[in-house]
């Protein structure tokens, strides 16, 4: 494995400054902040702000929230790639915490779709944001009956909207909070279960 792994580190073609340090039981180098250690049985891949060479402290992401173990190097690469738009793009970097903490506080989702699209009124390539889809959602194995919308900005800022499982166009409730801790907060807090008990204005 660790053989393999560094004739792989060699292939990364956007790896343009390659260091790395072997012996007889690891290896191990830092790809644009994301640390790949590999021993003879598995990877490991993760962020880690208190690791030397690592360069940018973030809000969200730590070793935590960010590890990974793998037994092929193909997986732990495409791993090591995704973690590494996660901690250089605030966009990704929420969009992985908001995703984590769903799993952590037991909101399980069966379906999310995943895209980009505008800030209205300023729509611009430059501000676009992360939007997710997400429906056929459990809270603490308890089925809800409607579904999320959920944007991730280039400022930190999350937005969510609430909508019935079959909404009609002009159908949706706004969160009133913008910090993805909170946002999660307040949906664990809601304890209802169809949108129509939500206890929100539609907008």
């Amino acid at each position: 494995m660790i053989e393999r792994l560094k004739n792989a580190i060699f292939n990364i073609s956007d790896f343009e400054y390659i260091n790395f340090y072997q012996n007889s039981e690891s290896i191990k180098f830092i790809y644009y902040d994301v640390i790949v250690h590999g021993n003879k049985d598995s990877i490991l891949v993760f962020y880690d702000a208190e690791e030397m060479g690592v360069f940018n402290k973030l809000r969200f992401i730590n070793k935590k929230n960010s590890l990974e173990k793998f037994n092929t190097i193909s997986d732990a690469l495409n791993y090591m790639k995704y973690l590494s738009k996660v901690v250089n793009d605030i966009r990704y970097e929420t969009y992985h915490y908001f995703i984590y903490k769903l799993k952590e506080t037991k909101i399980d989702t069966r379906n999310i779709s995943f895209g980009f699209g505008g800030n209205y009124p300023n729509y611009s390539k430059e501000n676009l944001c992360i939007r997710c889809d997400i429906s056929d959602i459990s809270i603490k194995e308890n089925k809800i009956k409607f579904n999320f919308v959920v944007t991730f900005d280039k400022d930190y800022k999350c937005k969510m909207w609430f909508y019935p499982e079959n909404p009609v166009w002009n159908e949706g409730k706004e969160c009133p909070e913008t910090d993805v801790d909170k946002i999660i907060e307040y949906i664990l807090n809601l304890k209802v279960y169809s949108y129509d008990d939500i206890p929100l204005k539609e907008s």
